[in-house]
């Protein structure tokens, strides 16, 4: 175990990035306070390394992981998923709630003795207002909302919202909607409804306040001690530090200058593991890394074509050489997370019959969009580049940025032939993920394949207005097991997510509410 008060020693070298202001402005060391306080007092602060660019505090889009990684700990939502039972969801802003049998609206019970971080008292007007604005922008979160109608204010602790059709998996969504202070969100307007405010300031409830020094590099948020689950083991401070480099995190961690590495490979997980002072958690998550097809134009809208794709790849060559056997192969569109799981497809790769199938495609070049950024991504996306030329087929690869990829969403004609990613439902009732990303109605935003196929369609219409858990999940399993015959994505990998971080944090965990961990298990000692 590091001692609170351990030296920092810095690794020198051009791999290492330039520490962003906002730890400079923290004033503090990893692993302990300029006091140097004890663990479990909770009196230190944590720093964390994390990948890509942190653009925002908006929860509007808090369906980017890097978003919601703060906006988990600074907002909450009405309702969550419970620790122990992810299948069941229990309140959080909300201390009771009741689906109506139609399942056209849901009744809410607010909790009574919450505050925000100016002082504020939560009250049945922001939850109108939070979900108002976010179906008025409607982009990024909004995508939870879809059937949503309005908000009525019984009195100041009670509200229900109205859906415009039977929806009964609408609530799953509610886990991942944040409610704002709405006096604070609406004095900042602006001409953009705050959204240029909120990009470096917050108007949460949750455990931890911004400091508004936010920067695509990263932010710092400290504890609000008036928070109504207040929990001293919650460390006092937590600095987010950008870092995109796996080799640089890794480094960091163990001289100490982070205390969570939280974007590594998979090898340099393993190099981690024996260290002094260090854990290692291989974090098997709802997610899966998933090589999406557009399924409506160019040569992959032909489904031999995609079938071919899938079957060329080496899956477990990429396993053992690339994944360092951590996680799992996958054996469907849904990750093992989840209990509605239809007959087991195990990916496999069929070299012949793959190159049978794509035939077909001649001397056509494909291009294959992934995130360079993130060196697991860069080895499967040249693996499977090198499959292909195996089988005489071109594969072109092109990085991509995450929010450059959600703007090709908007239209069938821009989205990728190949896309490759971890994609993750943030919910254990598949169903609003199954209908977000296999619902025609959702071409045009996050249908990530422009799929149509009207027997999904029906399917997920019907699953909409189930209110039997057990008969819903028959319905997606039947979802499930059409979407994979049509190949829509090549599933490759159950997400395992390794963590490496000191070894006295405690709850270092899965998490339903963010991806892959929520700090809001975050605990010393």
């Amino acid at each position: 175990m590091f001692s609170q008060n351990r030296r920092r020693r810095f690794v020198l070298g051009a791999a290492l990035l330039a520490v962003p202001l906002v730890v400079a402005l923290s004033g503090c060391t990893a692993g302990g306070s300029t006091g140097g306080g004890a663990a479990t007092s909770g009196s230190t602060s944590v720093v964390v390394g994390f990948k890509h660019e942190f653009n925002t505090m908006d929860p509007l889009h808090a369906d980017y992981a890097q978003t919601n990684m703060v906006d988990n700990i600074v907002y909450e939502p009405l309702v969550q998923f419970d620790a122990t039972d992810g299948n069941k969801m229990v309140g959080m802003l909300a201390t009771a709630f009741t689906v109506a049998p139609d399942a056209k609206s849901i009744d809410f019970t607010l909790r009574s003795n919450v505050t925000f971080h100016d002082g504020t008292p939560f009250t049945a007007k922001d939850v109108k207002f939070s979900l108002d604005r976010y179906i008025r922008l409607g982009q990024g979160i909004a995508s939870q909302l879809q059937g949503y109608k309005s908000t009525t204010i019984v009195d100041p602790t009670h509200v229900v919202v109205n859906l415009t059709a039977p929806n009964a998996f609408f609530i799953n969504g509610l886990a991942n909607v944040y409610i704002m202070e709405a006096a604070a969100v609406s004095t900042h307007a602006g001409t953009d409804d705050s959204q240029g405010w909120l990009q470096s300031h917050e108007a949460g409830t949750g455990p931890y306040q911004g400091t508004g020094t936010s920067s695509p590099d990263g932010t710092t948020v400290k504890r609000y001690d008036k928070y109504w689950g207040f929990d001293p083991k919650r460390p006092t401070q937590l600095v987010f530090r950008r870092i995109d480099e796996s080799a640089t995190q890794r480094d960091e961690l163990k001289a100490g200058n982070i205390d969570v590495a939280f974007g590594l490979t998979a090898s340099d997980a393993e190099s981690l593991k024996g260290t002094s002072g260090i854990d290692v958690n291989f974090v098997k998550t709802s997610g899966q890394t998933q090589l999406f097809f557009n399924t409506s134009t160019g040569a992959t809208a032909d489904p031999k074509i995609r079938e071919g794709l899938k079957l060329a790849f080496d899956y477990a060559g990429g396993y053992s050489k690339i994944l360092d056997s951590e996680g799992t192969i996958s054996n469907g569109i849904l990750s093992p997370a989840f209990t509605c799981l239809a007959a087991p497809t195990p990916s496999a790769q069929n070299k012949a019959k793959a190159e049978q199938l794509l035939a077909g495609l001649g001397s056509t070049t494909l291009n294959l969009r992934y995130q360079s950024v993130d060196d697991t991504q860069t080895q499967l996306a040249t693996l499977f580049q090198s499959n292909l030329k195996d089988l005489g087929v071109n594969i072109n690869l092109v990085p991509i940025a995450f929010p450059d990829y959600l703007k090709t969403l908007s239209n069938p004609s821009t989205i990728p032939s190949l896309m490759l990613l971890n994609d993750y439902i943030l919910t254990p009732d598949p169903g609003a993920g199954l209908d977000k990303l296999y619902n025609s109605a959702n071409i045009g935003s996050t249908n990530k394949g422009a799929y149509k196929n009207p027997k999904v369609d029906a399917l997920l219409s019907k699953a909409r207005v189930t209110t039997d858990a057990t008969q819903r999940c028959d319905l997606y399993k039947q979802i499930e097991t059409q979407v994979e015959s049509d190949s829509v994505a090549a599933n490759m990998y159950q997400v395992a997510f390794p963590v490496g971080y000191r070894s006295d944090l405690k709850g270092i965990t899965f998490s339903w509410s963010a991806t892959p961990i929520s700090f809001q298990t975050l605990r010393l000692g």
